[in-house]
């Protein structure tokens, strides 16, 4: 852990942002469930206002936001249901699993992404376009955004090397799931906010 880096508490209130090249791209609010050697875990609740790029769309827009570097931000409200955060320790990807009080989490989203950086106010990290959805017993998954992930290399964003790394990490998460291995805490499959209406998640 860095100097003057500290574990969060559980029910904190601290801030993810993606950063890139010293500037913030968004800024997420969300609530310390568990802060461990293994992993961070946090909780995204419905009505949270964010701070997210003006009239960005995925695609060419955004690559040529991130190449040019101008892009202001705005606050807008995250909708719902929630979103539990799984960051593994160390891992190139973060698990976004949408979950309600009733059912628990109803799916998985493996954004990868820098791996966190621990800071005073939370973490840093920043998008790397590749993802994976997966079922929510683990049982079938399938990759999102090849395509803009073959756009950004042409534009420039990343290097072939980046997107061969990017692409390797997926097939290693995608040949763990097939073994029965899902590389991230899935204990967390019933896990709720047990109390939405409590101000200490919102």
């Amino acid at each position: 852990m860095s100097v003057g880096a500290r574990r969060f508490l559980s029910g904190e209130r601290v801030v993810i942002r993606e950063v890139l090249n010293g500037k913030v791209w968004t800024v997420r609010p969300v609530t310390v469930v568990e802060d461990s050697d293994d992993q961070f875990v946090s909780y995204l609740a419905p009505g949270t206002l964010i701070d997210y790029p003006v009239d960005v769309e995925h695609g060419e827009k955004c690559f040529s936001m991130w190449l040019s570097g101008e892009w202001e931000l705005h606050k807008r409200g995250f909708n719902a249901p929630g979103m539990l955060r799984i960051a593994p320790q160390g891992m190139p990807f973060e698990i976004f699993a949408t979950v309600t009080p009733r059912d628990g989490v109803t799916s998985w989203y493996v954004n990868f992404q820098e791996p966190l950086r621990r800071q005073p106010h939370g973490f840093d990290t920043m998008d790397e376009t590749l993802d994976l959805t997966v079922s929510q017993d683990f049982t079938s998954w399938e990759r999102r955004d090849e395509d803009e992930l073959e756009l950004a290399v042409a534009m420039g964003i990343y290097s072939k090397e980046d997107a061969e790394r990017l692409l390797g990490v997926c097939a290693m998460v995608e040949a763990q799931l097939a073994k029965g291995a899902v590389p991230w805490d899935r204990s967390w499959r019933d896990w709720s906010p047990v109390a939405l209406d409590d101000a200490s998640w919102k």
